[in-house]
């Protein structure tokens, strides 16, 4: 089982760049979260595409999937996804949770991760990562190392 990241380790600069490398796959407007792979009887099989389970992977790997009581956190994530003009103000912690809750509530809600794609949302928390990474907005966490 996959726990994530300590909160208290900050990610690298390597790593926001590889999270950050899934916003233009995301904001493309022939990107579809999921696929048809089968359709049987009135039912349809989806499954998520390549690019979204490679991001799922990565933000793993990049240490943005942290350990903390997501499900406990639900009513603040979703005053970020209520009230959008929150993100503005985010920092990387808040990114990182947010990014946490939505691949963990993808879990037990399954569908949660296309809907956030399909939304917009995902693409709002990495723009978000992407104006404090390059500077326009409050800074990221020190020390953003590489490693």
């Amino acid at each position: 089982m996959i726990i994530g990241a300590d909160e208290a380790v900050r990610p690298s600069l390597a790593g926001v760049e590889a999270v950050l490398a899934f916003l233009p796959i995301f904001e493309d407007p022939r990107f579809l979260p999921e696929v048809v792979v089968a359709e049987e009887e009135g039912w349809t099989l989806e499954q998520y595409t390549d690019e979204v389970y490679e991001f799922e992977r990565t933000l793993y790997r990049a240490g943005f999937i942290v350990q903390f009581d997501w499900s406990r956190w639900e009513p603040e994530a979703f005053r970020y996804y209520r009230d959008p003009g929150l993100l503005e103000t985010a920092d990387c912690g808040v990114l990182r949770r947010l990014l946490t809750f939505h691949i963990r509530k993808n879990v037990v809600c399954e569908g949660h991760l296309a809907g956030m794609l399909r939304e917009g949302e995902i693409q709002a928390i990495l723009r978000r990562l992407a104006a404090l990474a390059d500077g326009t907005g409050a800074e990221l966490p020190s020390p953003m190392t590489r490693p």
